[in-house]
């Protein structure tokens, strides 16, 4: 199926050659002209015109020069210079790729290029791959990065798929000497990541000849452009692979890669003598937690440790043990299915297990956690004094891991933030890590789009904003909920997968007497059904926990709770009575929530507030490449009309690309 990122993959692309004037400094101008040029780019690319980051200015101004310097004295003039190239279902960027043919093959060649300015740089002293590059926090060692975009344009390009030999690394660090860096050559360098620094700007130039020929480098270019790009792996296709023992699914880039090096470290370290380590990740959504959660599992597994996953989403956790025993060996189900029993549990559960009982819990999702975890079966003796259930999860592995978004919790008795959990890491005395994620791998990797909507919503402190096209994620909105539907429809034809998710504002019933779902759903005369209610079956339809990734549950409306972690490339949202309009912002109504968990007069009323608007949140980020809204109520859809500019009868861009299906 077509689809793909409808921004352009770079920000500035020419041959070297033309570039060679642009970076001569001119008297009375501030910059180079090829500064202010990609200045002016990025503020076109960029919504409402914002201004670049100073250090990517900084690199313009001060590295670029360096590289195109070197392409020209190597009489490379005609390779093709590409600017900020942009990774496929990311938001991440390379700083400069350069284009043109192998001098020896005459195949084509590719050479990232990641440009750093600091003069000094230093080495964690516990995590390899984390290094002092002069910022507020740790970050990701530069060679590593390189190393991780050639692995992922290798994953996902066709064009480079299963040929390493196309593609180099390279991290430029031209301000600074060997020994002022020397801590980073540690980091074992290949041909797919290397560094150089002032006092290897000849052997730079060397490679650069080594992997490009003097010949033009404009049809390589258009090659990487145009090529096909595999779609994402799904997590119930990397589970079944983790269980075969198959290699990494995901290719993690850089905080991610941050917090998977990062936990293999704190393992190896307690499993050597050390002390328990608590390790922290925050990122909205999107940002690759479930995949940092799998490929850990995976890596770690593969590693011979014992690690656990644990969720508080039951859909989550029941898909991952279903995946997980997909297609197994005839005699072996069973077996299989006990161990993904243990494998893939909950929150409440982990009290069960011994202090220190396995080497790690990864906990997904960790943002639904609990107070406690006392429930209708636990003894009374418990219930007097019970402990945190986060305490529970910490005491259960040597390496307790939380993965977690601070907006995504959706019930009262929810308290898993990275503040909370820092808490009880100091509280109990345990060594702890804090890593946050900046990336987005969903919404065709427009972060810009996660920020929109939790302006929207006035999550935390934020303030709606209107919404303006990004070449990215594709925002429609639509007049009614027939029109939403027909519009997902013909998304379906197409071959996207599609889904309708709302808020909880009607009530949730039990089949009829005829074993049939009954429309729930009523707005005007469309009524459609919710998913089929836990523990009950019905012909055509899946169980509530497979709602999201059975086909079949493209017929029924999902919440929340059944949409949580999964994705689909288009979504449709309905806005509940819930959640209407007032003034300049949305206001929640607690009296039209259906939502059992809150109905409760007990229920404070902050509370309310925050499940509500943090369940829209998740509802709204389930999209991979467009959503389409619909309000219920008609002061809400007016508004809507100033904050989402295109309706679903406005023409969808034309794809770039084509994606393979995997």
């Amino acid at each position: 199926m077509p689809w793909g990122n409808f921004l352009s993959s770079y920000l500035l692309r020419e041959p070297a050659s033309a570039l060679v004037e642009e970076i001569k400094r001119q008297p009375g101008m501030a910059r180079r002209h090829l500064t202010e040029r990609l200045i002016e780019a990025y503020k076109r690319d960029h919504r409402q015109g914002k201004d670049p980051a100073g250090s990517w200015v900084d690199a313009w101004e001060n590295s670029l020069p360096v590289v195109i310097n070197a392409l020209d004295g190597r009489g490379l003039g005609q390779v093709e210079v590409l600017i900020e190239f942009g990774l496929p279902h990311t938001n991440a960027d390379v700083d400069v790729l350069l284009a043109g043919v192998h001098p020896g093959s005459g195949d084509l060649s590719y050479v990232l290029v990641e440009l750093k300015q600091q003069r000094t740089a230093s080495v964690h002293p516990q995590r390899s791959v984390a290094v002092d590059l002069g910022y507020d926090e740790w970050k990701l060692h530069p060679v590593r990065q390189v190393q991780q975009y050639c692995q992922y344009l290798m994953q996902y390009k066709a064009v480079l798929r299963a040929k390493p030999e196309r593609v180099a690394g390279a991290v430029l660090m031209h301000n600074a000497h060997d020994a002022e860096v020397a801590e980073l050559f540690k980091l074992p360098a290949s041909d797919h990541g290397r560094l150089y620094t002032m006092d290897r700007l000849e052997p730079f130039r060397k490679m650069l000849g080594a992997r490009l020929a003097a010949r033009p480098g404009g049809e390589a270019a258009q090659a990487l452009i145009d090529s096909a790009e595999y779609e994402p792996p799904k997590i119930t296709d990397v589970n079944l692979a983790a269980r075969m023992g198959k290699p990494e699914q995901f290719q993690l880039l850089d905080d991610q890669e941050m917090a998977h090096q990062d936990v293999h470290e704190a393992v190896q370290r307690v499993r050597a003598g050390g002390t328990k380590e608590v390790i922290i990740v925050r990122g909205g959504p999107g940002s690759g937690k479930s995949a940092i959660a799998l490929e850990l599992r995976h890596t770690l597994a593969l590693a011979g440790w014992d690690v656990v996953h644990a969720s508080g989403a039951k859909a989550l956790t029941l898909t991952l043990r279903e995946s997980y025993t997909r297609d197994a060996p005839r005699g072996t189900k069973g077996k299989l299915k006990k161990e993904a029993t243990r494998l893939f549990t909950y929150f409440n559960q982990l009290k069960k297990m011994g202090p220190d009982s396995c080497d790690v819990v990864i906990c997904d999702e960790a943002h639904r956690i609990r107070r406690h975890s006392i429930d209708r079966y636990t003894p009374k003796e418990e219930r007097e004094n019970p402990l945190p259930q986060a305490d529970e999860i910490i005491a259960a592995a040597r390496v307790p891991v939380f993965l977690l978004d601070d907006w995504q919790s959706l019930r009262p008795g929810e308290v898993g933030t990275a503040e909370y959990l820092v808490e009880r890491a100091e509280e109990l005395g345990h060594k702890h890590t804090l890593i946050d994620l900046g990336g987005m791998f969903r919404a065709q990797g427009s972060a810009y789009y996660r920020d929109w909507v939790l302006r929207l919503l006035g999550v935390g402190a934020h303030t709606p904003q209107p919404w303006v096209p990004d070449g990215r994620m594709q925002v429609q909105l639509a007049d009614s909920p027939e029109e939403m539907e027909n519009f997902l429809a013909e998304r379906k034809l197409e071959g996207f997968s599609t889904r309708i998710v709302a808020g909880f504002c009607w009530p949730w019933s039990a089949p009829d007497d005829n074993g049939e779902l009954v429309d729930d759903v009523t707005i005007g005369t469309w009524q459609r059904p919710w998913n089929v209610k836990a523990g009950y079956a019905v012909d055509g339809a899946p169980d509530a926990d497979f709602w999201a990734t059975d086909p079949r549950g493209a017929a029924q409306i999902g919440c929340a709770y059944t949409a949580q972690t999964f994705e689909f490339e288009w979504v449709g949202v309905i806005i509940g009575p819930d959640l209407t309009w007032k003034g300049d912002r949305f206001s929640v109504d607690r009296t039209a929530t259906y939502d059992p968990e809150l109905r409760p007069r007990a229920v404070d009323d902050t509370d309310i507030d925050r499940c509500v608007r943090n369940a829209y949140h998740v509802l709204l980020t389930r999209g991979m490449v467009g959503v389409v809204v619909y309000a219920t109520d008609e002061d809400t859809r007016d508004a809507l009309r100033g904050h989402v500019i295109k309706t679903v009868n406005h023409p969808l861009p034309k794809p770039m690309r084509k994606i393979i299906k995997t």
